[in-house]
């Protein structure tokens, strides 16, 4: 596996802590900074490339009476344990490189070593491609310098997962604390398919021209031909209806402090709906929690002077006891540049522009339609390059004042 030479001195340390009666004091603030970002990168996998690759494995043909080979029942059962560990919070403190990146990078590279050994005692052309692309997953984190970045427009293989009962793609892009920015592939057309509600989840569905849809909540919808944001409270009836003849992806934000960013994995459930016959209101009607039409958002954004942001779905919109809630804010970044971060996890997504970040000691380059997230409690710094102006999405998940 391709290792970024901080990625390598991080292991390094970390080894040699375990080797050395688990001494942490040889572990500088950069260290704890860094192995913090690669933690958030492996935790993105979750049901990413650690699900899809352990699913793909499974699938694979083989005969009835066959057991999996002695390698590929280890591997599968080291994928397991991968997903698992994102029920753990990324520590803020030297346990974030001496357990939780340490555990990341020895079971990575358990599962290649058990995948090669199963490929030697049975080479197939579909097991060689399933292991080429768990690799090519893990060094996206292991070889870059640990800002881990995602884009909605450019997905990587064997890095989703069908939602069950609904038969949609999802592919995570971010994965923070409590909440995940994801995309969703809706073929076209697709009437009625997607209506589901969320007992302990609440989100935000997001659409982008070109588009030709209906989305819903509750009795109401709203037939749409451009981008919106649509909050959505837990128990709600939800959906897109795909009037397209071809595939559409929808991003969205789910999040839960009772769950996790990942509750949506198992948080779904089905609802059947005539959607074809629900009441048509206007998108930013109460009936729709006064959706917003997303485009023209940001179109509004790039046009204000210097740096400036402002709230247009507050948390009071999907606000739920002990679920928590999601606020999304419009943000342009002037010319000097903005810093970003606080106490809670952050998810940006670029709207329009470009722009070198930093977070820590890391820095890189990103563009429209890229995301990234930033830990609580750590410095982050977004400048714009290029002649465009900057404008993001920053999505938040927070706790309901008593």
């Amino acid at each position: 596996m391709n290792e970024a030479e901080p990625y390598r001195q991080l292991i390094e340390k970390a080894e040699w802590s375990h080797q050395n009666h688990r001494s942490a004091f040889h572990f500088t603030d950069q260290d704890i900074a860094l192995a913090r970002l690669y933690s958030y990168g492996y935790r993105t996998q979750t049901i990413g490339a650690f699900y899809a690759c352990r699913i793909n494995l499974q699938n694979l043909p083989k005969t009835a009476d066959q057991p999996p080979s002695e390698p590929m029942a280890s591997a599968l059962a080291t994928l397991r344990e991968l997903e698992a560990q994102a029920a753990l919070p990324v520590p803020r403190d030297f346990r974030a490189a001496l357990n939780t990146l340490y555990f990341y990078d020895k079971k990575a590279h358990q599962t290649l070593d058990f995948l090669k050994a199963d490929c030697l005692l049975d080479p197939t052309v579909e097991k060689g491609q399933i292991l080429d692309l768990f690799r090519q997953n893990m060094e996206r984190i292991s070889g870059g310098n640990g800002i881990f970045t995602a884009s909605d427009d450019r997905l990587p293989k064997q890095g989703s997962f069908v939602v069950p009962n609904l038969g949609i793609t999802i592919v995570p892009l971010v994965y923070g604390d409590h909440h995940s920015w994801n995309t969703t592939q809706l073929p076209g057309p697709l009437i009625g398919a997607t209506s589901h509600r969320h007992r302990a989840g609440v989100e935000i569905h997001l659409g982008y021209s070109p588009m030709h849809g209906r989305t819903f909540l509750g009795d109401y919808a709203t037939e749409i031909r451009e981008g919106y944001a649509m909050p959505i409270p837990i128990n709600v009836d939800h959906g897109l209806d795909n009037l397209e003849e071809t595939e559409h992806w929808v991003p969205f934000i789910f999040g839960s402090l009772t769950l996790g960013g990942w509750g949506v994995f198992f948080d779904v459930d089905p609802r059947e709906k005539d959607t074809e016959n629900l009441k048509l209101v206007p998108l930013n009607s109460p009936e729709m929690n006064h959706s917003v039409f997303i485009e023209r958002e940001i179109e509004r954004a790039a046009s204000w002077t210097g740096t400036h942001s402002e709230v247009i779905i507050p948390a009071t919109a999907t606000a739920s006891g002990e679920v928590g809630a999601l606020e999304m804010s419009l943000i342009k970044v002037g010319s000097d540049g903005l810093s970003l971060g606080g106490d809670i996890y952050k998810i940006y997504s670029v709207s329009k522009g470009a722009a070198e970040i930093t977070i820590g000691p890391a820095k890189a380059a990103i563009e429209e339609r890229d995301h990234v997230g930033i830990p609580a409690d750590m410095n982050a710094h977004i400048k714009p390059t290029g002649d465009q102006p900057l404008v993001l999405l920053e999505g938040i998940i927070t706790e309901i004042p008593a």
